[in-house]
């Protein structure tokens, strides 16, 4: 059986009255990224991550996650655990 194995790489805010999240993404982070997590289609390499809502705000006042969600086999008898900065 297979999960999802999510890389978490940055936070973010919705900009004021417009339907766009800002995230920050440190510098060490993208290269780490951009080493280990580009996915090739037709030749071409793309960073492909996703952006989700937080249930409520951080202590920041970040309310958007991002990350990279990779498939893996899953453990036999139990669940992978998430990987987080």
């Amino acid at each position: 059986m297979s999960q999802f194995k999510k890389t978490y790489i940055g936070k973010g805010t919705q900009v004021k009255d417009l339907n766009i999240i800002r995230v920050s993404i440190s510098k060490e982070t993208l290269e780490e990224v951009l080493k280990d997590h580009m996915v090739d289609y037709d030749g071409k390499e793309y960073l492909v991550f996703e952006v989700a809502s937080l249930k409520e705000p951080d202590q920041y006042g970040k309310t958007h996650t991002a990350y990279i969600s990779k498939k893996v086999v899953a453990p036999k008898g139990g669940r992978s655990k998430k990987s987080k900065p």
